[in-house]
C-alpha cells in the first residue's frame, strides 16, 4: 500500500498504481518483499544490497517508483516501462484504461532482464523436496531422558523452528486431535512416529517430523527425520550431541536449519530465517514448558486458561518476548486493557532478539494493545501476510484492523483466508461474522456462525454477534440463549451490558440501570475491575444521552474509580461533556491525549467528538461542523458509534438545514449494523422527523415520529424526551 493510502481523504492517482508496480518489480528482482521486516514502513533496502550484479538503471527506476513522495514517482506506468533497460515497451497513446496492459508490459521486461532472485524452494529430485504449500506433521518428542522438562516444549520449540520459513507449516494440534477422533483413537493419545504417519496419511499432508532425544551418559543426543509419509522413507536426518541441557535448544534449533536446506529451502532462505532458539524462544527449557503449556492446541489464541502459564514462565524468563506478547494478547482480548500496554511494549523492545515470524507477531501485539495505532497495525499486517502467506494469524490480523477503522467491506476476504487456512482458527469466524453485520449482511452472518458450529469451533465472540443478530431479528428465545451462554462464574460478565444495552435502546433507562449494576457486581466479584468500569461508564451515557446527569455523574465516579483504561476514559469525557462538565471533560482528554498520543481512533475520533458534543452543547453549531469536518473519514470505524454523523445532524438542525440534517440522521438508520443497540439509532429517527417538519414534509414526518415512538414504545413513560416526541407527533394530526 502506498503511503498516501493511510491518509484519510488523500487524492490517490496513477502515480499510487506505481508504488504497487514498485513493490512488484522489487520482489521479482530480489525474491523478498521490499519491506518484510515488521514495524512501520520505511525506505527499502537498495536492490544491489542483496544482488551485486542487479544493472543500475533498473535499481533506480525500482526506488523511483517506491519513493514515499508521489510526485517523485514515474507519471504512468508506461513511463516505468519505458526506462526499463534492454527491454522497452510498446507505448500504447490514450485513455487510463490502458494502464493493467502497460503494468504487464512493465513485469514483462523485468522478467526478461534474467535477475530474478532464486526461487526459496530450490527443485530436487525424487521425493526429497518438500514445495511451499506443503503441511507437516510434528510428532511428540521420543523422549527417554525422564526428564519431564523436555515434555512439549521440544515440540513447540521445534514448531518455532521449523516455522521460521515463511514455506513451511506445521499442521496444528487441534487438527491432529480431530484426526485422531476419526480414526476410532483417543484425541489425547500422544502421537507417535507411527501415529503422525497415520495422521499424515489420511490428511494427505506429505511429510512429517520425528524428534527423539536421548541420554548418552552426561550427555544428550538429539536426532529429528523427515519422514515421507506414504512410503515410510526418511528424507532427511539430522542428529546431533550436546554436552548439557543448558544446551539442548541451540542444538535443535540447528538440526531444524539443517533440515530445512535439506528438504529443499534454498540456503539464501534459512540463513535469513534462522533466529537461534534461545532468542527466539527463551534459553530457559521450564520456561518453555509453561509457555507450551498455555498455548491452545499448538495456537495462540487468547484465553484466560493460558493467564498462570504465561505469568509462570515470565518468572523464569522476564525477557521471553513471545510470552510477554501473548499475555498481552489475552489481557487485550479479554477486557483487561489496562494490563496490556506495559507487557505488549516489553516484548517491542525485545523484538530484535526474535525470529521474523515472532517478530510480527509482537509487533502486531504492540500496534494493537499499547500504541492503538491503527494505521500502523495496517500496515504491518498488510506487510505480514505478504511475508508470510500461509498465516492465518496475519490475515485475521489484517481483517481486524480494516474493521477498527471501518472499512468492513475490505475486512471480509481476510477473515475468509484465515478461515481457509486453519479452519479451527476461532477468532476470525466471529470477527467474519460482526464484519457482515457491520454491512447489514445480517443473513451472511449468520451463515458464518453456523459455519463455526459446524467446524465445532468454541465461539468466542460469537455469542455477542448472534445475541445482537437476533435482536436485529427479533428472537427473543435466541438471545436469552446466548446471554446465559456468556454470563456467570467463569466469565467476565461483559455481556450484562449486552441486555442493557438493548432496554436504553428502547428508552427504557431504569431497566438498562439494573442491568448495568448487576453486571458490575459480577465482573467485580470475578476480579474484573475494567470490565466493571465500562460497564458503569456505559450506564452513566445511558443517562446521559436521555438528560439524566445527576444519576450519570455517580456512575461516572463509580467507574474511573475502579479503571483508567482509555475506552472507559474516553467515554466518560463524552459523558462530561453532554452533562456540559466541559472542565472535568477536559482533563481527561489531556490525560488521554498525555497517555495514548499515538492511538489513531483517539485522536482521530474520540477527542474531536468529545469537543463537538461540548460545542454542541453551547449552540456553536457551525464549530461543531469544522470540528468534526476531518472525522468524516472514520464515521464508521469502532469506536464512533454514530456520535460524529449524530452531531452532525444536530448542528445542521441548529442551522435551520433541513436536507443536510437529514441525509445525517439517515446515514445512522442506513447502518444500523455497525452499532445494533446504540440509542443513537432511535434519536436518529427522531431526528428524521423533527428534520422533516423544519422541511415542510409532513407526511414523512408522521412516519418517521411513529418509527421512533415504536422503538420506545416500552420506554420509561415520565422521560422529557419521550414527552416531547409525543407531544410534536400530536401537532400533526
Amino acid at each position: 500500500m502506498a503511503p498516501e493510502q493511510l491518509l484519510p481523504g488523500a487524492p490517490l492517482t496513477e502515480r499510487t498504481d506505481i508504488y504497487a508496480l514498485g513493490l512488484l518489480l522489487y520482489e521479482l528482482v530480489v525474491g523478498q518483499h521490499a519491506f518484510t521486516r515488521s514495524g512501520t514502513r520505511v525506505n527499502p533496502v537498495r536492490p544491489s544490497t542483496f544482488l551485486p550484479y542487479v544493472n543500475p538503471e533498473l535499481e533506480r527506476v525500482i526506488l523511483q517508483a517506491l519513493s514515499p513522495d508521489p510526485q517523485a514517482r514515474p507519471e504512468s506506468a508506461e513511463a516505468v516501462a519505458n526506462s526499463l533497460p534492454t527491454t522497452r515497451a510498446r507505448s500504447r497513446k490514450g485513455t487510463r484504461k490502458t494502464r493493467w496492459w502497460q503494468l504487464a508490459a512493465a513485469v514483462a521486461a523485468v522478467v526478461a532482464l534474467g535477475v530474478i532472485a532464486t526461487s526459496f524452494f530450490l527443485p530436487r529430485s525424487g521425493n526429497q523436496a518438500l514445495t511451499a504449500q506443503d503441511t507437516i506433521v510434528l510428532a511428540d518428542f521420543a523422549n527417554t531422558t525422564g526428564d519431564p522438562v523436555f515434555d512439549g516444549a521440544l515440540k513447540v520449540a521445534l514448531a518455532v523452528a521449523v516455522e521460521q520459513s515463511p514455506f513451511l507449516k506445521v499442521f496444528q494440534d487441534e487438527r491432529v486431535r480431530d484426526t485422531l477422533r476419526l480414526m476410532n483413537r483417543p484425541p489425547d493419545e500422544p502421537v507417535t512416529r507411527s501415529i503422525a504417519r497415520e495422521v499424515a496419511q489420511r490428511e494427505q499432508l506429505k511429510a512429517l517430523l520425528a524428534g527423539s532425544i536421548a541420554p548418552l551418559g552426561r550427555n544428550y543426543v538429539i536426532a529429528v527425520e523427515a519422514v515421507n509419509a506414504l512410503t515410510g522413507d526418511v528424507m532427511a536426518r539430522e542428529q546431533v550431541e550436546v554436552p548439557g541441557k543448558e544446551q539442548v535448544l541451540t542444538a535443535l534449533g540447528g538440526v531444524a536449519s539443517r533440515l530445512r536446506e535439506k528438504l529443499g529451502e534454498s540456503l539464501a532462505s534459512t540463513q535469513k530465517f534462522d533466529v537461534p532458539l534461545p532468542r527466539a524462544t527463551t534459553p530457559s527449557l521450564e520456561a518453555l514448558h509453561a509457555y507450551a503449556l498455555a498455548l491452545d492446541e499448538g495456537r495462540v489464541n487468547p484465553r484466560l486458561e493460558a493467564i498462570p502459564h504465561l505469568k509462570r514462565a515470565l518468572e523464569i524468563d522476564p525477557d521471553f518476548a513471545m510470552a510477554l506478547a501473548m499475555l498481552s494478547g489475552v489481557y487485550a482480548d479479554t477486557n483487561q486493557t489496562a494490563l496490556a500496554p506495559e507487557l505488549s511494549r516489553r516484548a517491542f523492545a525485545l523484538q530484535n532478539r526474535v525470529s521474523e515470524r515472532e517478530r510480527y507477531f509482537i509487533s502486531w501485539r504492540y500496534y494493537r494493545d499499547a500504541a492503538q495505532a491503527w494505521d500502523k497495525a495496517l500496515e504491518l499486517a498488510q506487510s505480514w501476510t505478504l511475508a508470510y502467506p500461509r498465516e492465518a494469524f496475519a490475515f485475521n490480523s489484517l481483517g481486524a484492523a480494516y474493521i477498527y477503522l471501518g472499512q468492513y467491506d475490505r475486512a471480509v476476504e481476510p477473515f475468509r483466508e484465515a478461515m481457509r487456512l486453519d479452519p479451527k482458527f476461532r477468532p476470525p469466524i466471529s470477527n467474519l461474522a460482526g464484519a457482515f453485520m457491520a454491512l447489514n449482511r445480517y443473513d451472511e452472518a449468520s451463515a458464518t456462525l453456523k459455519e463455526g458450529r459446524a467446524r465445532q469451533v468454541g465461539f468466542n465472540g460469537g455469542h455477542r454477534i448472534a445475541y445482537l443478530l437476533a435482536f436485529i431479528g427479533n428472537d427473543p428465545a435466541a438471545m436469552s440463549e446466548h446471554l446465559n451462554a456468556s454470563i456467570g462464574l467463569g466469565n467476565t460478565n461483559a455481556a450484562f451490558g449486552w441486555a442493557a444495552h438493548v432496554s436504553a435502546f428502547g428508552g427504557a433507562i431504569s431497566a438498562a440501570h439494573e442491568q448495568f449494576r448487576r453486571g458490575v457486581q459480577m465482573s467485580r466479584q470475578g476480579g474484573f475491575q475494567e470490565v466493571a468500569a465500562q460497564l458503569s461508564i456505559e450506564d452513566a451515557e445511558a443517562h446521559a444521552i436521555v438528560g439524566q446527569c445527576a444519576e450519570a455523574a455517580k456512575e461516572i465516579a463509580d467507574g474511573l474509580g475502579s479503571s483508567r483504561d482509555n475506552i472507559s476514559l474516553e467515554r466518560a469525557g463524552r459523558v462530561l461533556a453532554l452533562c456540559e462538565g466541559d472542565k472535568e471533560s477536559a482533563a481527561l482528554v489531556s490525560e488521554l491525549e498525555q497517555r495514548y498520543p499515538e492511538s489513531t481512533l483517539t485522536k482521530r475520533v474520540s477527542v474531536p467528538v468529545i469537543a463537538a458534543v461540548s460545542t454542541v452543547g453551547r449552540r456553536e453549531w457551525s464549530r461543531a461542523l469544522a470540528i468534526l469536518e476531518p472525522v468524516k473519514s472514520y464515521d464508521h470505524a469502532a469506536w464512533a458509534e454514530f456520535w460524529p454523523a449524530y452531531l452532525r445532524g444536530q448542528a445542521q438542525m441548529g442551522l435551520k438545514r433541513a436536507d443536510l440534517a437529514t441525509a445525517e440522521f439517515q446515514s445512522i438508520l442506513d447502518h444500523r449494523g455497525e452499532a445494533p443497540v446504540s440509542q443513537l439509532y432511535a434519536l436518529a429517527q427522531l431526528g428524521v422527523a423533527r428534520a422533516a417538519v423544519l422541511g415542510g414534509d409532513v407526511d414523512k414526518a408522521r412516519q418517521a415520529y411513529d418509527g421512533f415512538l415504536d422503538l420506545w414504545r416500552a420506554a420509561d413513560p415520565a422521560l422529557p424526551l419521550l414527552r416531547e416526541a409525543r407531544a410534536e407527533r400530536s401537532r400533526l394530526h
